[in-house]
Protein backbone atom coordinates (compact mmCIF):
# COMPACT_ATOMS: atom_id res chain seq x y z
CA UNK A 1 0.00 0.00 0.00
CA UNK A 2 1.68 3.29 -1.05
CA UNK A 3 -0.77 5.13 1.17
CA UNK A 4 1.45 3.12 4.47
CA UNK A 5 5.06 3.63 2.75
CA UNK A 6 4.31 7.18 2.14
CA UNK A 7 2.88 7.43 6.13
CA UNK A 8 5.95 5.56 7.02
CA UNK A 9 8.63 7.10 5.26
CA UNK A 10 6.82 10.63 6.55
CA UNK A 11 7.24 9.36 9.85
CA UNK A 12 11.21 8.21 9.67
CA UNK A 13 11.86 11.64 7.93
CA UNK A 14 10.17 13.55 11.06
CA UNK A 15 12.20 11.29 13.29
CA UNK A 16 15.83 11.71 11.69
CA UNK A 17 14.82 15.51 11.92
CA UNK A 18 14.00 15.23 15.55
CA UNK A 19 17.36 13.34 16.09
CA UNK A 20 19.83 16.18 14.26
CA UNK A 21 17.91 18.78 16.22
CA UNK A 22 18.41 16.81 19.78
CA UNK A 23 22.12 16.61 18.78
CA UNK A 24 22.25 20.50 17.87
CA UNK A 25 20.33 21.16 21.05
CA UNK A 26 23.39 18.88 23.45
CA UNK A 27 25.99 20.51 20.97
CA UNK A 28 25.44 24.04 22.34
CA UNK A 29 24.22 22.91 25.76
CA UNK A 30 27.56 21.69 25.99
CA UNK A 31 29.24 24.91 24.87
CA UNK A 32 27.08 26.57 27.24
CA UNK A 33 28.57 23.95 30.60
CA UNK A 34 31.76 24.69 29.59
CA UNK A 35 31.69 28.35 29.33
CA UNK A 36 29.87 28.04 32.99
CA UNK A 37 32.87 25.91 33.85
CA UNK A 38 35.46 28.00 32.49
CA UNK A 39 32.96 31.29 33.71
CA UNK A 40 32.83 32.60 30.54
CA UNK A 41 29.74 35.00 29.13
CA UNK A 42 27.31 33.20 27.06
CA UNK A 43 28.69 34.65 24.07
CA UNK A 44 27.73 32.57 21.59
CA UNK A 45 24.07 33.67 22.35
CA UNK A 46 22.39 36.11 20.54
CA UNK A 47 19.73 37.66 22.66
CA UNK A 48 17.51 39.85 21.16
CA UNK A 49 13.84 41.12 21.24
CA UNK A 50 11.20 38.29 19.74
CA UNK A 51 8.03 38.44 18.42
CA UNK A 52 6.50 35.49 20.41
CA UNK A 53 3.16 35.24 17.79
CA UNK A 54 5.86 34.36 15.33
CA UNK A 55 7.50 31.67 17.84
CA UNK A 56 4.40 30.39 18.09
CA UNK A 57 3.40 30.38 14.30
CA UNK A 58 6.78 28.38 13.91
CA UNK A 59 6.71 26.50 16.36
CA UNK A 60 3.04 24.96 16.94
CA UNK A 61 2.74 22.70 14.09
CA UNK A 62 5.95 21.06 14.42
CA UNK A 63 4.85 20.10 18.07
CA UNK A 64 1.44 19.33 16.80
CA UNK A 65 2.89 16.71 14.60
CA UNK A 66 5.09 15.29 17.45
CA UNK A 67 2.12 14.80 19.44
CA UNK A 68 0.02 13.26 16.59
CA UNK A 69 2.82 10.87 16.07
CA UNK A 70 2.93 9.52 19.40
CA UNK A 71 -1.22 8.86 19.31
CA UNK A 72 -1.66 12.16 21.65
CA UNK A 73 -3.82 15.14 21.05
CA UNK A 74 -2.01 18.60 21.92
CA UNK A 75 -3.98 21.98 23.01
CA UNK A 76 -2.66 25.48 22.90
CA UNK A 77 -4.18 28.12 24.56
CA UNK A 78 -2.56 31.05 23.50
CA UNK A 79 -3.60 35.23 24.79
CA UNK A 80 -5.23 37.27 22.53
CA UNK A 81 -2.01 39.95 23.14
CA UNK A 82 1.05 38.29 22.43
CA UNK A 83 3.84 40.27 23.59
CA UNK A 84 7.85 40.22 22.48
CA UNK A 85 10.26 39.00 24.38
CA UNK A 86 14.29 38.98 25.35
CA UNK A 87 15.87 35.71 24.35
CA UNK A 88 17.91 33.68 22.12
CA UNK A 89 15.39 33.14 19.16
CA UNK A 90 16.63 29.72 17.42
CA UNK A 91 17.95 28.42 20.72
CA UNK A 92 14.18 29.12 22.26
CA UNK A 93 12.78 27.33 20.10
CA UNK A 94 15.03 24.14 20.09
CA UNK A 95 15.09 23.93 23.64
CA UNK A 96 11.44 24.25 23.30
CA UNK A 97 10.57 21.77 20.97
CA UNK A 98 12.92 19.39 22.94
CA UNK A 99 10.92 19.69 26.08
CA UNK A 100 7.73 18.48 24.49
CA UNK A 101 9.06 16.14 22.32
CA UNK A 102 10.88 14.26 25.20
CA UNK A 103 7.44 15.34 27.86
CA UNK A 104 5.17 13.32 24.80
CA UNK A 105 7.76 10.25 24.76
CA UNK A 106 6.66 9.81 28.30
CA UNK A 107 3.11 9.87 28.04
CA UNK A 108 0.48 6.86 27.85
CA UNK A 109 -1.03 6.65 24.35
CA UNK A 110 -3.87 8.96 23.81
CA UNK A 111 -3.15 11.43 26.17
CA UNK A 112 -3.92 15.02 26.40
CA UNK A 113 -0.78 17.71 26.24
CA UNK A 114 -1.66 21.45 26.85
CA UNK A 115 0.45 24.00 26.59
CA UNK A 116 -0.70 27.04 28.02
CA UNK A 117 0.32 30.71 27.74
CA UNK A 118 0.05 33.62 30.06
CA UNK A 119 1.03 37.17 31.10
CA UNK A 120 2.19 36.87 34.71
CA UNK A 121 3.54 40.34 35.93
CA UNK A 122 6.60 41.19 33.43
CA UNK A 123 6.91 37.67 32.58
CA UNK A 124 5.51 35.23 29.74
CA UNK A 125 4.67 32.36 31.60
CA UNK A 126 4.28 28.99 29.52
CA UNK A 127 2.93 26.11 31.27
CA UNK A 128 2.96 22.25 29.84
CA UNK A 129 1.16 19.25 31.77
CA UNK A 130 -0.91 16.66 31.16
CA UNK A 131 -4.27 15.71 32.03
CA UNK A 132 -3.73 12.16 31.53
CA UNK A 133 -3.53 9.45 34.58
CA UNK A 134 0.02 8.85 34.91
CA UNK A 135 -0.32 6.21 37.47
CA UNK A 136 2.23 3.70 37.23
CA UNK A 137 2.75 4.01 33.26
CA UNK A 138 5.06 7.05 32.79
CA UNK A 139 8.08 7.73 33.63
CA UNK A 140 10.30 11.07 33.03
CA UNK A 141 14.16 11.98 33.03
CA UNK A 142 13.18 14.57 35.28
CA UNK A 143 12.23 12.55 37.57
CA UNK A 144 13.67 11.25 41.28
CA UNK A 145 12.15 7.92 41.04
CA UNK A 146 14.29 4.94 41.45
CA UNK A 147 12.63 3.41 39.00
CA UNK A 148 12.88 5.53 36.01
CA UNK A 149 13.97 3.60 33.32
CA UNK A 150 16.26 6.83 32.49
CA UNK A 151 19.95 6.22 32.88
CA UNK A 152 22.38 9.01 33.52
CA UNK A 153 25.06 9.83 30.82
CA UNK A 154 27.72 12.30 32.42
CA UNK A 155 26.96 15.26 33.74
CA UNK A 156 24.81 15.94 30.64
CA UNK A 157 22.88 13.83 29.42
CA UNK A 158 20.21 10.88 30.01
CA UNK A 159 19.78 7.63 28.07
CA UNK A 160 16.70 5.78 27.86
CA UNK A 161 17.64 2.31 26.89
CA UNK A 162 14.72 0.59 25.22
CA UNK A 163 13.70 3.63 22.85
CA UNK A 164 17.52 4.99 22.39
CA UNK A 165 16.49 8.14 23.24
CA UNK A 166 18.97 10.72 24.56
CA UNK A 167 17.93 13.89 26.23
CA UNK A 168 19.24 16.45 28.35
CA UNK A 169 19.02 16.34 32.03
CA UNK A 170 17.29 18.84 34.72
CA UNK A 171 20.13 20.90 35.56
CA UNK A 172 21.56 21.58 32.39
CA UNK A 173 18.01 22.24 31.17
CA UNK A 174 17.45 24.74 33.57
CA UNK A 175 20.87 26.14 32.80
CA UNK A 176 19.37 26.53 29.05
CA UNK A 177 16.59 28.65 30.13
CA UNK A 178 18.81 30.92 32.78
CA UNK A 179 21.19 31.74 30.35
CA UNK A 180 18.44 32.71 27.95
CA UNK A 181 16.94 34.77 30.72
CA UNK A 182 13.95 32.54 31.88
CA UNK A 183 13.84 29.43 34.32
CA UNK A 184 12.19 26.34 34.41
CA UNK A 185 10.30 25.31 36.90
CA UNK A 186 9.33 21.36 37.41
CA UNK A 187 6.26 20.02 39.97
CA UNK A 188 5.47 16.85 40.12
CA UNK A 189 1.97 16.21 40.84
CA UNK A 190 0.35 12.83 42.51
CA UNK A 191 -1.21 10.29 39.82
CA UNK A 192 -1.33 13.04 36.96
CA UNK A 193 2.57 13.73 36.18
CA UNK A 194 4.72 16.81 36.22
CA UNK A 195 3.59 20.11 35.04
CA UNK A 196 6.43 22.28 33.86
CA UNK A 197 6.20 26.05 34.09
CA UNK A 198 8.85 28.23 31.56
CA UNK A 199 9.59 32.06 32.63
CA UNK A 200 10.32 34.08 29.81
CA UNK A 201 10.89 38.37 30.64
CA UNK A 202 8.63 40.33 28.71
CA UNK A 203 9.96 43.35 26.44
Amino acid sequence: NQEVIKKRLQMIEAECTSQIDRFNLIFRATELETQQLLKEKHSYLQLTTIPLAQVFQNSIPRWQQKATQRNHTLKVILPPNMPTVVSDPIMLDQVLGNLIENFSRNLPPGSLMQVEVMLAGSQLKLQLKSDSNMSGKSHSPFTSCTKTPFKSIGPLLMFQPETGNLSLNLKVTKNLFQAMGGKLVVRQRPTKGEIMTIFLPVQ
